[in-house]
């Protein structure tokens, strides 16, 4: 707690400085509010969609804000405001040019592509023709921009449309070139007539060693060999003609060789010698020509019955080894054929994906360049374009000035209440030191405390406004006497009797209001109560003005008239509670309180009321006081906390006080603190 209210302490040391600095800061804001009320004009424009075809520039708000803020449209808004040619050169200075920056400002809608500028001036006319001015620059420097930009992707397009032919054609011609080189027309075609030939070939090997071997057995036995009509024989000469004219089965050979002679001619001429085509057709008219010359020589074999049967087998056999060695040479050919293929076709289809690469390209250059001439046709769909200009200007408040304004205003009036709140903090704990003074030091009990409240507001015959305890019975000042009054009550005895002095070290601190307010509170409790007013020095209102009861007659008449105290009994707007006030001021007051009549006079009330409570002086400026606590053995001490100049003369006043009451006799009930 202290090195809370040290803190406090210390800034509240520069509380000045502080409101000082707000007042300062309220007083700025003000003027700057005041200087930037100015009238506001706006025009609203519709910007092109925010997405980029064929090259064109993105829209975004911010950019295009700085562009209409650029030197460039801001002159060329000028040059219209003030009326000039196209060739008048404006001069347009920095300061100018920093004004107007300074005073536009845009707001942007995403979903409605809707741009709005707004321009801020004393003027009401000169915002109007400066903010429409400067969206019609704008739209002018937008609109040389994008023609600028359309040109030069087209240039850029037809660049690259122009490298990739040149590419295309260079890949074209290696791959011509590297078909010419291999003889390669039909990949897939030209390898499935190798693999049928392939078999073909093999299969006809396979029968001409199955006859060698036929011919080298019978030849083994002597035995004359004659070769089967299907099994063709090489390296034999064609017979004479005029031998086979009778043959219809030569017929048909001869018509097959001769459709083979003109097909292969065909084939040459369009392919080399080395192509499969050639080559195949080639062996085919071969083997068609060995068949003529094995019907000849089997005709001639068998009318040379005259020839020995080991000559006609050597024979036979000789031909049919030179159609295996024929056979097995076209086997190989196939073979190195089928085994290049792999490597043909992979080279192939590198070729063809790398063009189909680049026509992919071109084709997607050339769609760009007829979507750019599209565009550049249809070129004013892409334009800003004004929805509203700004027809007259409305008054503009600066908004966050003002707020700022207020905002130090409201914290220069908070500074006084924290300042409050810090003084509360302080006396709290004042209070916390003066409690624990009377406490722990002199023992004495505390009884409560009141606050000291503002002026009542009451309006009643019967008691006066201070007397809370009975026009707001459940308010927290009137819980807080009824307190007060219980811890009175609960310590009174038959020794000390149930009269009880309320009394303060220093006069004017609140103990009549207190005494007033516990008799309310007791006859409230239905207790028979009696309110004695023994300070006849006080400066304030006597406890009557309280109760509102007037009486000529009071204690002094008791005591010196010997009058009956039921005769200056007065009664109140309770009937349980009764008053008896001082009356007239004796000579001397010390010799009327130290009669045994005064003290005869409180053993018959206490033994009447239940409770009896009499307002005395304060003990260190009467000694009056001295003189009633001699009958008066209970006593109850009102502190008030700011009349306390400080803890050591608090201390020394209730040392003294201490003093008097085991010098007396006294029984103090204990301390009530009278705070803020």
């Amino acid at each position: 707690m202290n090195s809370i209210l040290k803190k406090l302490k210390n800034k509240m040391a520069r509380a000045s400085i502080i409101r000082i600095a707000l007042l300062a800061a309220f007083i700025i804001f003000t003027v700057i509010f005041v200087n930037k009320l100015s009238y506001r004009a706006s025009v609203l424009i519709g910007l092109p969609a925010e997405k980029e075809t064929a090259g064109f520039k993105k829209i975004i708000a911010g950019s295009e804000f700085k562009v209409m803020q650029s030197h460039e449209v801001i002159k060329s808004a000028m040059k219209s405001v003030l009326h000039l040619s196209g060739t008048k050169e404006v001069k347009l200075d920095d300061g100018m040019a920093a004004k107007i920056k300074r005073n536009l400002y845009y707001r942007y809608d995403g979903e409605s592509m809707i741009f709005e500028l707004e321009y801020f001036d004393r003027s009401k006319d000169y915002a109007v023709k400066i903010v429409n001015a400067i969206v019609e620059a704008y739209i002018s420097d937008y609109s040389s921009k994008l023609n600028d930009i359309t040109s030069k992707t087209l240039q850029m397009l037809y660049m690259k449309q122009l490298e990739a032919e040149k590419m295309l054609s260079s890949v074209n011609a290696r791959y011509e070139k590297f078909c010419a080189a291999e003889n390669i027309v039909n990949l897939e075609n030209d390898y499935a007539m190798l693999s049928a030939q392939y078999s073909q070939y093999n299969g006809e090997l396979s029968k001409i060693n199955t006859e060698i071997s036929i011919a080298e057995k019978l030849a083994e036995r002597n035995l004359t060999y004659k070769p089967k009509p299907s099994s063709p024989a090489f390296g034999v000469s064609a017979a004479p003609s005029s031998q086979m004219e009778d043959s219809e089965e030569n017929y048909d050979i001869k018509k097959k060789i001769r459709d083979s002679e003109i097909k292969l001619a065909v084939l040459k001429r369009k392919y080399t010698d080395a192509h499969p085509l050639v080559k195949n057709e080639s062996a085919m008219l071969e083997i068609l020509r060995n068949k003529i010359t094995y019907k000849t020589t089997d005709m001639t074999v068998q009318q040379s019955k005259s020839a020995p049967a080991q000559g006609r087998n050597e024979q036979a056999l000789e031909l049919l080894k030179t159609k295996r060695n024929a056979y097995a040479a076209l086997i190989d050919q196939c073979e190195g054929q089928i085994k290049s293929y792999p490597k043909k076709k992979a080279q192939v289809k590198s070729y063809e994906v790398e063009i189909a690469k680049i026509e992919n390209i071109l084709s997607a250059i050339n769609k760009q360049i007829d979507d750019t001439r599209i565009s550049q046709t249809g070129l004013s769909g892409s334009m800003p374009s004004i929805i509203e200009t700004a027809a007259a200007a409305r008054l503009n408040v600066a908004y966050f000035e003002l707020s700022s304004a207020l905002i130090a205003l409201v914290l220069f009036l908070m500074s006084f209440k924290v300042e409050s709140r810090v003084q509360l903090l302080k006396e709290n704990q004042k209070l916390s030191n003066y409690k624990s003074v009377v406490s722990d030091e002199f023992k004495y009990r505390v009884l409560g405390h009141i606050n000291k409240s503002g002026p009542f507001n009451f309006e009643d015959s019967s008691f006066s406004a201070a007397c809370f305890n009975y026009h707001q019975k459940d308010s927290k000042q009137s819980r807080h006497v009824n307190i007060i009054r219980n811890n009175i009550t609960s310590q009174l005895d038959k020794n000390t009797g149930n009269a009880v002095g309320i009394t303060s070290l220093n006069p004017s601190e609140g103990k009549t209001l207190l005494a007033a307010n516990i008799g309310v509170s007791s006859a409230s409790s239905g207790q028979q109560t009696l309110v004695i007013d023994v300070n006849y020095k006080t400066t304030g209102l006597p406890v009557s003005d309280y109760y509102k009861v007037s009486s000529r007659n009071g204690l002094t008449d008791i005591i010196i008239g010997e009058t009956p105290y039921d005769e200056v009994l007065s009664a109140t707007a309770m009937d349980e509670l009764k008053i008896i006030s001082t009356g007239v001021l004796p000579p001397n007051v010390q010799k009327v309180m130290s009669s045994p009549v005064f003290g005869e006079f409180i053993k018959e009330v206490s033994e009447r009321f239940g409770l009896v409570i009499a307002d005395c002086p304060a003990f260190s400026i009467s000694s009056d006081f001295q003189a009633i606590t001699g009958y008066v053995k209970n006593v109850a001490l009102v502190i008030d906390v700011e009349k306390i100049t400080s803890t050591d003369d608090f201390r020394e006043e209730i040392a003294a006080f201490e003093s008097y009451a085991k010098s007396s006799n006294l029984y103090v009930l204990g301390v009530i603190f009278n705070e803020r």
